[in-house]
């Protein structure tokens, strides 16, 4: 029997089917992955446990230093940016123009594509001979741009696809948030000769700050986590300048069958994530209850 009241049973017995599926598909996977990463193993084989040693050959491993980078490199590209676009997009669509609705539908409508499109529709307009955007380029007189085989543009070429990808979707975390303060605050303000950016500043800004730490969080996790954007795009080129770790793990592991060091990277990506995210909550929490 299980102990409890009717409410606290019928709960347990509600949760066991989700929790059988997490323990099976969360929990089982991230410890496999865990004791994987201290043998050397390259499927076909039997595996052999060799300590430490794939997270100490890690940490002088050029490749792996250099993928952090880029990763680093995407992460505060479009970071920063992506909140801006969001916050702006959601000042624009609770606002009180009549067309708030219209814009809410396309600025949220690129994020139900799926990746693999989104990536492959950006490759083609950012094509060199070919790719709409040179085409303009090219009617206006200018030469045409190496937006994707540039090792200056190529990173720059993937976040502006992201941005145009993701953007609705802080845009939905910050209406939300937009719409929870109360509207007696804005006329109080009103009355007493706020502006319009006045508001928004003294007002708005401050009242999301919840919302803004949870896009942060959110944000830098998915920007970590990268790699379909670039595989697509760019396959990690040019000359390996937009390869990002998850591309690295990924190509480690399936490509070489190196699963054991595959997974320590996997480990360490996701270490340096949840410090990050531990940092950001308690800095930024911390204002927010201050």
């Amino acid at each position: 029997m299980i102990p409890g009241n009717k409410d606290t049973r019928d709960g347990i017995v509600f949760s066991i089917p989700f929790l059988i599926v997490y323990l099976a598909f969360m929990i089982y996977p991230l410890l496999s992955g865990l004791y994987i990463s201290f043998f050397k193993w390259d499927i076909l084989s039997t595996a052999k446990f060799i300590g430490w040693e794939n997270y100490a050959t890690l940490f002088s491993d050029d490749k792996f230093y250099s993928s952090l980078w880029h990763t680093l490199q995407f992460v505060m590209i479009t970071t920063p940016s992506l909140l801006v676009l969001g916050f702006l997009m959601a000042l624009a669509v609770t606002g009180s123009s009549p067309y708030k609705g219209i814009m809410e539908n396309v600025f949220f409508f690129p994020y139900i594509f799926s990746m693999t499109v989104v990536s492959t529709l950006w490759a083609w307009l950012m094509q060199k001979d070919w790719g709409v955007f040179n085409q303009v380029l090219m009617n206006l007189g200018q030469d045409p741009i190496s937006w994707l085989t540039s090792e200056s543009l190529a990173m720059w070429s993937v976040s502006l696809t992201t941005l145009w990808w993701t953007a609705g979707f802080n845009m939905v975390l910050f209406s939300a948030g937009i719409k929870q303060i109360p509207k007696e605050v804005y006329e109080s303000a009103a009355i007493d000769g706020a502006s319009y950016i006045q508001s928004v500043r003294h007002i708005t800004i401050p009242l999301v700050r919840s919302t803004t730490v949870l896009c942060l969080i959110l944000q830098i996790i998915a920007s970590f986590n990268v790699f379909g954007q670039v595989y697509v795009m760019t396959g990690g080129g040019p000359h390996g300048t937009t390869r990002v770790l998850v591309q690295y793990i990924y190509e480690t592991g399936f490509k070489y069958f190196k699963m054991g060091y595959s997974a320590a990277m996997s480990y360490i990506l996701f270490i340096i994530i949840l410090g990050i995210s531990i940092v950001q909550y308690t800095l930024l929490g911390r204002k927010d209850r201050a």
